[in-house]
């Protein structure tokens, strides 16, 4: 309908827009566009409302109205929504992907890094790290930023902002011993760390002065409520009997509140004395040492003291600490409390989740840009009715208030069914992907949403409905009143097709920085299932004990370890046997620095292993040149081919000299390059050492047999019990640690096909959508060119090169943005370069592929029409 209104009309349109409400216009214009009211009808309402004289609106009058006009938006924008089910649908479920994933991903970061500790009152605990230089060199047992005992008393007594300060050393395994023995994970604490966590055991009396903090007093344990549980059937006489740790007894003074396990990620099943080190590791005699760093410290805030507080007091005691060692200077990390405390991995955990969480907001954007290229779309289809609006006096403010309001609700609707729809899948999800990681079962992470996650989501909300609905509610307001009374009034719309190209561009560049990385995981996941690592891994086993501990004297240790030894070499089917400090492709490296030469050469820090003779023969792992040491060789060494060709190029390093230690050894021998870590890279230097028995408390070794898995495992964990039943056997295939590696790879490869896929699917909708209305509103143009002659083939191609022009663009833009970004993935990328050619060159292909197609087909449906049929409609 084209309202060609005369003068006199227009005149009471105006006047009507001086007169009445914009709410009384907006349902009166809504009423006529929709073709449900003549122009006499309308012609009566204006009239009335000419009539009706509006006095100044008072302070209370204009909130009165501001509510009514967002009421009516409300309600206008549900009751547009509602009968375009297909517009609602396809905004809705984009937003829903973007806002449900990305809220999901946040609950488990949430969780590791911002969640309160689950302790009462936990706003008022702070963590405290340091970071020092000079001073006595310092051992270090778990990371550098740590604390000594000595520094922490003297923390402790000095520190009048804190009500409390308590010390614990995180991860320490022992043996339980029962029928069955077993490994627990405990930590070791200070006598008033429950006192400052204000919590109290749930049964006995908990660390006190009298059974703890003496170095000589019995040892004592508080249990935690899953292994009192777990363990021993919650047993409420357990505190009458003592249990077994590392073949020693040790009471039981209490069992922890129940859901309470720590205050790291980590689970704690056991909380015991720091005093009680040297029982559980009598090689371990650091306590007392004040250059040692172990412990953690965390306190409790006094009342009204606040973190900065804290921080000066301390700082004035870590000074005067620096005074009593000289060269020494310290600064304090202070900061509140969380599960995720410690400095480096707290770093490391964030740097990684802000990669994660930047993939699914690439994901994101493509769902804004996708619904305000709809949002578009179905503005210049409604211009009239907006060019009209703002012809009976509606202001542009007032209309992007209402377009605005349209964006929100479809925002909102997103955001509640998809973060509903994502936490429940999260839930679901986490804990079995734990459960495939090694040691996942025993980390504190979940997905479940608290008020934290309620906020980030109402702001992804509102950032959202910024990102997708004010550029199409900006140029939908500037409607043509002129323009809305011609004729050719919906090719005064096209003047907006740069942004809409400009749309596709961005979808397109944000889908090319997910493509291909996705791309170089997906290569590196086939490396990884496809890598040789230099040896025979089949029918191999590894054989772990544990012989840390006061029932393991050091001489003691020694002669069991030999007894054990040939005990596991002497069970049927097993071929030989082969001592190892690291285990072929396990996680972490061993690292030592040495000198080539007599002690005077150059310094180089070289990967080590400390093996034994058979080590070699029975990988299979070939010797190029020279011989393996002998049993018992202290002084010889060898090297692999890439380590020979690096720091003897063009020579023939057997029989020269390194220094490690002051030690000078020989090389004996050169051995062929294997993967012997979970690096990215296969380590170019590296160096093996002979092993020595009865060195090593916490034994490896590796055993080929002919028996299959189960039944060597069973042989092992009995001949084990018949020598020593209180001892802990860990039996698994050398093949688990390559899987391992490939189940990371899979879980990397799996998240990142999901987030591309959506992105392409996104990208290809939006593509399409665009496309299909840039024909239809050239059908004209096409009917025209088709009458004169023009080639349906030169017609749709010309369409294909305008519309694939932005795509092209926006190729190129998110190549050399993922080129620039994907040294960020280097070490997740198993034996594959972060340039791979296949991935830079496939990605792109594909997405161009999915781009024409997804133009083609609106194109060429266009192309089926009868031009003369076409002319005769416009």
């Amino acid at each position: 309908m084209a309202p060609n209104h005369p003068f006199w009309i227009r005149i009471l349109l105006r006047a009507a827009a001086l007169r009445a409400s914009e709410a009384e216009l907006g349902d009166v214009m809504e009423e006529f566009v929709a073709g449900r009211r003549t122009s006499f009808w309308l012609i009566s309402q204006l009239t009335s409302s000419v009539r009706r004289r509006r006095s100044p609106l008072t302070l209370s009058e204009r909130g009165a109205e501001m509510l009514s006009n967002v009421r009516n938006d409300i309600r206008y924008a549900l009751r547009t929504l509602w009968r375009s089910p297909g517009f609602a649908l396809a905004a809705i479920v984009p937003i829903a992907l973007g806002i449900g994933i990305n809220t999901g991903i946040f609950s488990i970061l949430n969780s590791v890094a911002w969640r309160p500790l689950p302790v009462p009152e936990p706003d008022a605990l702070v963590s405290i790290y340091q970071n020092f230089r000079g001073g006595p060199r310092r051992m270090v047992y778990g990371a550098r930023a740590l604390f000594s005992i000595p520094e922490y008393r003297t923390y402790r007594d000095e520190a009048q902002t804190l009500s409390g300060l308590m010390a614990y050393s995180r991860e320490w395994t022992v043996t339980l011993g029962r029928e069955a023995p077993q490994e627990i994970q405990g930590i070791l604490v200070t006598c008033n760390y429950f006192d400052v966590l204000k919590l109290t055991p749930v049964i006995g009396t908990g660390f006190t002065p009298v059974n703890c903090g003496k170095l000589d007093a019995p040892p004592v344990v508080v249990l935690s409520h899953a292994l009192w549980n777990d363990a021993f059937g919650a047993d409420p006489h357990v505190l009458q009997k003592p249990i077994v740790l590392n073949g020693r007894e040790v009471t039981v003074v209490g069992i922890a509140p129940a859901g309470f396990d720590g205050v790291d990620m980590a689970k704690a099943a056991f909380f015991a004395p720091t005093t009680t080190l040297e029982v559980f590791r009598p090689e371990q005699t650091f306590h007392e040492n004040p250059n040692v760093s172990w412990v953690t410290l965390m306190g409790r805030r006094s009342e009204n003291a606040t973190v900065a507080q804290v921080r000066a007091e301390l700082s004035l005691v870590a000074s005067r600490i620096d005074q009593q060692q000289a060269g020494r200077a310290t600064s304090l990390i202070v900061e509140p409390a969380t599960t995720l405390s410690l400095p480096v991995a707290r770093q490391n955990v964030l740097t990684g989740a802000s990669i994660v969480m930047a993939a699914f907001g690439l994901v994101l954007l493509i769902a804004a840009a996708n619904v305000a290229n709809i949002l578009l779309a179905r503005a210049a289809g409604r211009s009239r009715e907006i060019a009209i609006r703002l012809s009976v006096g509606a202001t542009r403010r007032r209309l992007i208030q209402q377009l605005l309001t349209e964006s929100a609700i479809i925002a909102v609707a997103g955001a509640v069914c998809g973060s509903l729809l994502f936490s429940w899948l999260f839930q679901l999800l986490v804990p079995r992907l734990l459960a495939s990681l090694p040691g996942g079962e025993t980390a504190r992470v979940d997905a479940i949403p608290d008020l934290t996650v309620f906020w980030f989501a109402v702001g992804l909300t509102c950032l959202t409905v910024l990102v997708f609905g004010l550029v199409p509610a900006l140029q939908a307001s500037r409607g043509n009143v002129h323009s809305v009374t011609k004729q050719d009034a919906p090719a005064a719309t096209g003047g907006r097709g740069w942004l809409r190209g400009s749309l596709i561009g961005a979808q397109v560049a944000l889908c090319m920085m997910l493509l291909i990385p996705a791309g170089l995981l997906a290569r590196a996941l086939y490396a990884a299932h496809t890598l040789d690592p230099g040896f025979d891994q089949h029918d191999v086993a590894v054989v772990s004990i544990d012989l840390r501990g006061p029932r393991y004297e050091k001489g003691n240790a020694a002669i069991v370890h030999d007894q054990w030894l040939e005990r596991v070499r002497a069970l049927p089917g097993v071929e030989s046997v082969a001592l190892a400090s690291r285990i072929p492709l396990s996680p972490g490296r061993s690292q030592t620095t040495l000198r080539i030469g007599d002690g005077e050469g150059a310094a180089v820090d070289m990967d080590v292993n400390t093996v034994s003779p058979d080590f070699f023969s029975l990988l299979g792992m070939p010797i190029v040149r020279g011989r393996v040491f002998t049993d018992g060789e202290i002084d010889a060494v060898m090297v692999t081919e890439s380590t020979a060709r690096r720091y003897w190029p063009g020579q023939n390093p057997l029989g020269r000299t390194v220094t490690l230690d002051n030690q000078r050894r020989q090389i004996v021998g050169i051995v062929r390059d294997a993967q012997m870590s979970q690096a990215p890279e296969a380590v170019s230097s590296y160096l093996y050492l002979p092993a020595m028995r009865g060195t090593q408390r916490r034994i490896s070794v590796l055993a080929r047999t002919r028996l299959d898995f189960a039944g060597f495992a069973s042989a092992v964990r009995a001949e084990t019990s018949r020598l020593d039943s209180n001892l802990v056997v860990n039996v698994q295939p050398l093949a688990a640690n390559l899987g391992v590696l490939q189940t990371l790879s899979q879980i990397t490869a799996g998240v990142a096909a999901l987030l591309s896929l959506l992105a392409l699917g996104l990208a290809a909708i939006g593509v399409y959508g665009v496309v299909s209305y840039f024909v239809s509103r050239r059908r004209r143009e096409v009917g025209v060119r088709m009458a004169l002659g023009a080639d349906a083939g030169d017609v749709q191609r010309l369409f294909l090169r305008q519309t694939l022009r932005p795509v092209a663009v926006g190729m190129c833009i998110g190549i050399a943005v993922a080129a620039s970004a994907a040294r960020l993935l280097q070490s997740v990328l198993f034996g594959v370069s972060p340039f791979d050619p296949i991935a830079f060159i496939g990605a792109p292909a594909l997405m161009l592929v999915i781009a024409a197609a997804a133009a083609f087909l609106p194109t060429r449906r266009a192309m089926q029409v009868d031009p003369m049929s076409v002319l005769r409609s416009e």
